[in-house]
């Protein structure tokens, strides 16, 4: 649901602890053009193994048909909640047109992943809100700087 989301193709309701930064997101997103889908892993992020002098492995592969571009705009975004990825590294993806939008729809796809998992209770996790609202701050702001 939050990839469909995330690409206008479906709308939704998320939880209230959630809804500032969703609309501040949904508020962003805007057109992109359509790179040529193919499959990526939409949960890169935690899901590469490291050992020593040894190939890396994917895991837990997350099927998803979109551009290349957003694989990375989700890793990025994941770095922006959960690993306090310093904002000036935001660039990304080698200067593509459709960067930012990508990083826009990384997070509304996080975000509504994250307000569908919490169900019935209807509350984000501890700690939730503030981080997709720090996370909404910094794409508002970046996005902001880069209209200017």
């Amino acid at each position: 649901m939050g990839d469909r989301v995330a690409w206008g193709e479906q709308v939704v309701d998320v939880i209230d602890d959630l809804s500032a930064p969703f609309s501040a997101l949904l508020e962003l997103r805007r057109p992109v053009q359509q790179d040529a889908a193919q499959l990526i892993h939409g949960d890169l992020t935690g899901n590469v193994l490291f050992s020593g002098d040894e190939v890396p492995a994917v895991i837990d592969f997350s099927p998803y048909w979109r551009p290349p571009v957003f694989a990375e705009a989700i890793v990025v975004a994941d770095g922006l909640l959960w690993f306090d990825l310093p904002s000036d590294l935001l660039t990304g993806s080698g200067g593509h047109p459709d960067w930012q939008q990508m990083l826009v729809r990384a997070l509304i796809f996080r975000l509504v992943a994250h307000s569908e998992s919490v169900g019935a209770s209807g509350r984000a996790r501890s700690g939730e809100r503030e981080r997709y609202a720090r996370a909404t701050d910094v794409v508002v702001k970046k996005s902001a700087a880069l209209q200017r």
